[in-house]
C-alpha cells in the first residue's frame, strides 16, 4: 500500500451518505482479473465445490491487492477513517448460467452487530461492504442490484429503482451495510463471480478524513433530508446545532408511531434538533413496550441532541425492564464520544444479569471511551470470563477499537486467540495489532505460529530423482 490513497471528494461523500453506494473503477495490470477469476474457480475445486467463505483471502491472496489499490483504499479511508478494519467475514457470490434473481434484503446482523430490539440498525456508517467483480459483468449476467437511499429505513418492501452494480472487470461497489440489495438473474452462459468483503470503522470521527473543501450540504426536499444532514455532520466530527422548526414537541412525538417510516424518522431527527426540551418526550418514547415503532425511531433522534441527553439516558439504564436498559445502552453507544461521561455506568452494566444489556454495554464502551484506559480492565475481565459469545466478541472488538489504550489487556487478548468463537479470535488478533507494542506483536506471533495451518500436513517433500546408472 505504498501509493498515496486517492481520497473521496465532498461530492462523492455526500453521494454515499445519501444514496448508500459508490462505484469505483481501479486500474490493474492486464491479466490480473483473469488470474483472480481462475484462482476463485480453483478454490472451489480444492474445497470439493464448497464456497471458501471466510477462508477466501488465504485461498486467493491477490484479492488483497484490490483492497490495497489507492482508489479503493482511499475510499475506505474517506468513509470509515484511515484505520479501518478488514473484517473476518467474506464470501464468493457465484451466479451460474440460468440462475434466477433473489429477493431484496438487508444482510444478516450476525456478521456485523446485533441491533436493539432486533430492528434498530445504526444509521452511522461504522460497517460497510465492498463487492468486486473479476470479470466483465453486464446487466444480463446478473450483477447485484441495490435500492438507493434504502439504507436508513428498516422496511424490506421499499419502493425505488434497482441500480445494477454492473461494469467491466475490476468494478468495485462500496455499499452501506444496511442498503437493500439482491442478486439479479444470469441470462448468459458464463458463471459470474462476485466477492463480498466486510469493513469496519475503528475510530469515531472527529474531523473529515476525505478530500474535504466545503462544509455545505447540498440540501433537497426529500423526507430523509434531516438524516442525511445529521450523517454529514457526524462524518465531519461536527456537533449538532439545536434550533426549533416551529413544530410542537407533542406533534413530533406523535409522529414517531407513524407507519410511514421515512415520516417517522423525519420527526425523530427534527425532534432531536429541539435540544434539551425534547428529552423527556424522547425518553418516554424509548420506554414504549407496546409499539415497536416509537422506541426504534426515537433512538435515532438522539444523534441530534448529543451529550445533553446523556444524564437522562444513564438514568434509563437503571430501569427494571432489561429491554429498556438495553435500548438506553444502545443509544449511548451510538452517540459515541459524546457519551463519554457514561463510561462508568456502562462499565457497571457489564455485570448486568441480562445478556443483551451486557453485550450492548461491551460494544458501547468501544465508541464512548476511545480516548482513555478506563474501560480496558473491565472489558479484559469479561473477555476472559463471560459465558456469552455475544458479550465476548463485543468486548474483543471494543478492546481493538481502544487500540494503544488497551495495552493492559495484552494477556487476555492473547488468550482470546484460543477462544471457541472465530470472531473473538479474529478481533483479538486485530486488537494486539492495533496496540502495536513489541510485547503485543510478540504475543500475537507466538499464538499465530501455533495456529498455522499446513497445506502439507505430513511434511511431504519432493523426492530427489533416482540416479541413472
Amino acid at each position: 500500500m505504498a501509493d498515496k490513497p486517492v481520497l473521496l471528494t465532498d461530492e462523492q461523500m455526500q453521494q454515499f451518505i445519501r444514496d448508500g453506494y459508490l462505484i469505483l473503477h481501479p486500474d490493474f495490470p492486464e491479466g490480473f482479473h483473469e488470474k483472480v477469476y481462475k484462482r476463485i474457480d480453483e478454490s472451489f475445486e480444492k474445497n470439493s465445490g464448497r464456497n471458501p467463505g471466510n477462508n477466501l483471502l488465504p485461498a486467493v491472496p491477490e484479492l488483497q491487492d484490490v483492497w490495497d489499490h489507492p482508489i479503493v483504499h482511499g475510499a475506505f479511508s474517506s468513509i470509515l477513517g484511515p484505520d479501518y478494519y478488514l473484517h473476518l467475514h467474506r464470501h464468493v457470490h457465484e451466479s451460474r448460467p440460468g440462475s434466477d434473481a433473489r429477493t431484496m434484503h438487508k444482510d444478516s446482523l450476525h456478521n456485523s452487530r446485533f441491533c436493539a430490539d432486533q430492528n434498530r440498525r445504526h444509521h452511522h456508517c461504522r460497517w460497510m461492504m465492498a463487492m468486486y467483480y473479476p470479470q466483465d459483468t453486464p446487466r444480463e449476467m446478473g450483477p447485484t442490484s441495490v435500492t438507493p437511499r434504502s439504507q436508513y429505513i428498516t422496511a424490506r418492501d421499499q419502493e425505488g429503482e434497482h441500480l445494477f452494480t454492473s461494469g467491466p472487470a475490476g468494478t468495485v461497489a462500496l455499499i452501506h451495510y444496511d442498503i437493500l440489495h439482491k442478486k439479479e438473474a444470469n441470462y448468459t452462459e458464463i458463471t459470474r463471480h462476485m466477492v463480498k468483503f466486510l469493513f469496519t470503522r475503528m475510530t469515531e470521527p472527529t474531523e473529515p478524513t476525505w478530500d474535504h473543501r466545503d462544509e455545505t450540504w447540498i440540501a433537497s426536499d426529500d423526507p430523509q433530508e434531516p438524516i442525511w444532514q445529521a450523517m454529514w455532520d457526524w462524518h465531519l466530527g461536527k456537533a449538532p446545532e439545536h434550533a426549533s422548526n416551529g413544530t410542537s414537541i407533542q406533534t413530533l412525538s406523535e409522529q414517531l408511531a407513524n407507519p410511514d417510516e421515512a415520516a417517522a424518522l423525519h420527526a425523530s431527527y427534527t425532534l432531536g434538533l429541539q435540544g434539551e426540551k425534547a428529552i423527556p418526550a424522547m425518553i418516554d418514547a424509548l420506554k414504549d413496550t407496546e409499539d415497536e415503532n416509537p422506541p426504534r425511531n426515537v433512538g435515532y433522534g438522539f444523534t441530534n441532541i448529543g451529550e445533553v441527553a446523556v444524564p437522562a439516558l444513564i438514568e434509563l439504564t437503571k430501569n427494571p425492564d432489561p429491554k429498556i436498559r438495553m435500548r438506553a445502552v444502545d443509544v449511548l453507544g451510538d452517540l459515541g464520544l459524546r457519551a463519554n461521561s457514561a463510561t462508568p455506568d456502562l462499565i457497571a452494566l457489564l455485570q448486568d444479569t441480562d445478556e443483551d444489556t451486557r453485550a450492548h454495554a461491551a460494544e458501547s464502551l468501544g465508541t464512548t471511551s476511545q480516548n482513555s484506559t478506563e474501560a480496558v480492565r473491565p472489558l479484559a475481565d469479561i473477555l476472559s470470563t463471560d459465558e456469552s459469545d455475544f458479550v465476548r466478541r463485543n468486548a474483543a472488538l471494543s478492546l481493538a477499537r481502544l487500540g494503544i489504550h488497551a495495552e493492559e489487556a495484552i494477556p487476555e487478548l492473547a488468550d482470546a486467540m484460543r477462544d471457541g468463537n472465530h470472531y473473538v479470535r479474529g478481533f483479538a488478533v486485530h486488537g494486539l495489532y492495533r496496540i502495536g507494542t513489541p510485547e503485543a506483536l510478540r504475543a500475537a506471533m507466538h499464538r499465530l505460529q501455533a495456529l498455522r495451518w499446513d497445506s502439507e500436513p505430513r511434511g511431504q517433500t519432493q523426492r530427489r530423482p533416482k540416479k541413472v546408472a
